[in-house]
């Protein structure tokens, strides 16, 4: 019999399943994520559950977290953004200029109308320019050019152009969306520039396993909408696994449970992802995915991500007198000193101190390669840390370093470790396998810290692990609600969005039982929830008190992401837009230039052929055998007063097969 191998890649924990040809499960593991190797983790994983088996491996598909955490935590790699035909002023939509931060872009002459001509030549001489002037200091570069959904030739102009001059990846808008919104699309394509280092050096590591282990199998890659493409797809549009490690938890959710009805939430060591499945199916993003505050144009599977997590940072909030979740990622402080004794000594010190502080219990430590084009504070920063963890409060005795830890941080340099939902497993007795003793030491210094800010006190560590525990379960019935309610709040008109800032506020008061409280309001949700991840188990049993619902907590679901990722199907969609030309002639869009053709009928005939070629074309490109081909034609015609006015007419292929195997 063969096998199928499907990894996760998380922030915390890389997990392994091998399944047989009839998907029976014969074996899981995880084992932590080495961020700094990423094949580590997947090494150790997956021989884990190869056991020198002789059986062949026929298939090996991954998903990840690491672009969704990326977006959360504001991380990425630096990137040029090249904007042809814009105006400046479209900097201030859909949160361009925010999403640049100090990277560099440049405005270049050129774009297309709507009809698909075009408004000037490319300049190519200032193009040139500005990749002469920041291509030592970029690691890749976005292009975005207005109209290029309905000629894609600047882009394409552009791209051949800079990869001439740097040989570095470029990103363009035309190719991750066919949507109109030039500023989303030009977003789409810097947040792909920045990740397109991340997932080609986890790809990388992919391609080392198989390569030590002798597996000569495709490898594919879960997308967001939990589809499958190949690895090369992967590398060049690592944008479309935005939400890979959520989608592939849903489609694992649906593998393992029969419910028609139930909501799925994962929570991992970084973020807790939610969905809801009707009818067996998971829902589409209708307006593209958006993850950490980041609205893109990537059809996704509808996942809300929250920072709420495993190893989501504790910190005490001064306004609430209460200790906060999330949303940053930090190490475990009992994984930090079971890796680093040493580091035991220095929580001691900090508790013979009169009083805690801010940063007690934190520490820094390296968390990538030897960094380039740092700032003097920054490289001051990392000399100190490059060999060792230090502790924030050292770091914070200059005061000028501050700035240079929050940089090294958001460019995923440097890592922070503190106390963390998982510490607190661990003093409760749930979890043993790190040092339990830091945990209480780190727990007892913001025990301190709570009692001398007007906070909380507690009797024991034991009281503040469970009150930490009870705080993350809350949170996620919080989400969970949140995520149902603004679903049916969208879901009545398409100007509303969801739940606004007061009504999350008051939605968190109410799942609060107040001994003294003058109005109490049951909440219960009529369907159940099914909890994934590592840390279902300690948490999602209160959660579903809280929502006055079952939890159903499958015995595969902590490696549900790896599941997910080894039994879904490719799936490439490729739309054609049609637009009026004059009389009855019509402008059809396709990805090669624009074509006028005499009538509608003759034009949508040759749109729909050349749209399942190309779907077929792109299905077989990104691994699919045994494809199967459909389409859908959706015209927009008004009728002014008797007479039929044409809009607009798209036309949308969608190509489906099943991941190619060596045994094909």
């Amino acid at each position: 019999m063969a096998y199928q191998l499907g990894l996760d890649t998380g922030g915390t924990y890389t997990d392994a399943v091998l399944i047989d040809d009839n998907q029976s499960v014969v074996a899981t593991a995880k084992s932590l994520t080495s961020h700094e190797d990423l094949f580590k983790g997947l090494r150790s994983a997956a021989l884990a559950v190869l056991n020198d088996k002789a059986t062949p491996i026929t298939l090996v598909s991954l998903s990840t977290t690491l672009a969704t955490n990326a977006l959360v935590e504001g991380r990425g790699r630096p990137v040029c953004l090249v904007l042809i035909g814009y105006r400046r002023e479209q900097l201030n939509k859909s949160r361009l200029v925010d999403a640049l931060g100090r990277d560099p872009h440049g405005f270049i002459s050129g774009g297309h109308k709507a009809s698909g001509e075009p408004v000037c030549e490319l300049d190519i001489e200032a193009l040139r320019a500005l990749v002469e002037a920041f291509k030592d200091s970029v690691e890749a570069f976005a292009v975005s050019s207005l109209f290029s959904v309905r000629n894609p030739e600047h882009e394409i102009q552009a791209q051949k152009l800079i990869h001439e001059m740097t040989g570095k990846p470029v990103s363009c808008g035309h190719s991750l969306s066919s949507g109109l919104d030039a500023p989303r699309r030009a977003l789409t394509a810097l947040l792909n520039a920045r990740l397109i280092p991340m997932i080609r050096s986890l790809l990388d590591a992919a391609r080392q396993l198989l390569e030590e282990t002798g597996i000569n199998a495709s490898l594919m890659v879960v997308k967001g909408d939990g589809s499958l493409v190949s690895a090369k797809v992967a590398e060049r549009s690592p944008v479309e696994t935005i939400l890979s490690g959520p989608a592939a938890s849903v489609v694992g959710a649906q593998f393992l449970s029969e419910e028609p009805l139930l909501m799925v939430s994962d929570m991992g060591g970084t973020t807790t992802d939610i969905a809801m499945i009707r009818n067996g199916h998971p829902r589409l993003s209708e307006d593209g995915a958006t993850v950490g505050g980041w609205r893109t144009m990537v059809e996704a599977i509808d996942v809300r991500t929250f920072g709420l997590g495993g190893d989501s940072r504790i910190t005490f909030n001064r306004e609430k007198r209460d200790f906060t979740v999330g949303p940053e990622r930090v190490m475990p402080i009992s994984l930090l000193v079971k890796n680093h004794p040493e580091l035991k000594e220095v929580l001691l010190e900090q508790l013979a101190l009169p009083r805690s502080t801010t940063h007690s219990a934190e520490f820094v430590l390296a968390h990538a390669a030897e960094p380039t084009d740092l700032t003097k504070q920054q490289s001051e920063l990392w000399a100190s840390i490059k060999n060792k963890p230090i502790d924030v409060q050292t770091v914070f005795n200059d005061q000028t370093l501050d700035r240079a830890l929050v940089r090294l941080t958001q460019r995923g340099i440097v890592l922070r470790a503190g106390f963390t939902p998982t510490d607190a497993c661990h003093i409760i007795g749930e979890l043993d396998d790190w040092d339990t003793e830091a945990a209480e030491l780190a727990a007892r210094l913001l025990m301190r810290y709570s009692a001398s800010n007007l906070g909380l006190h507690f009797n024991s560590v034991e009281e503040f692990a469970r009150h930490i525990m009870n705080s993350v379960s809350r949170l996620t019935a919080l989400a969970i609600l949140d995520t149902h309610l603004s679903e049916q709040i969208a879901g009545k008109s398409r100007f509303l969005k969801g739940l606004d800032a007061s009504q999350r506020t008051l939605l968190a008061d109410l799942l609060v039982d107040g001994e003294h409280d003058e109005l109490q309001v049951q909440l219960a949700m009529k369907f159940p929830i099914i909890g994934l991840g590592a840390p279902a188990l300690s948490y999602y049993p209160k959660t579903a008190q809280w929502l006055k619902t079952n939890a159903i907590l499958p015995k595969w679901g902590n490696v549900a992401n790896a599941l997910g990722a080894v039994v879904g199907s490719v799936r490439q969609q490729h739309e054609i837009i049609i637009t009026p030309a004059g009389g009855k002639n019509v402008n059809v869009h396709f990805n090669t230039g624009t074509t006028v053709f005499d009538d509608l009928e003759t034009a949508a005939k040759a749109a729909t052929e050349a749209a399942i070629k190309q779907a077929e074309y792109l299905a077989q490109d990104a691994g699919a055998k045994n494809i199967v081909a459909e389409h859908q034609r959706v015209d927009n015609i008004v009728d002014n007063a008797g007479e039929k006015v044409f809009f607009e007419s798209r036309i949308i292929a969608t190509a489906i097969g099943r991941p190619y195997t060596i045994t094909d």
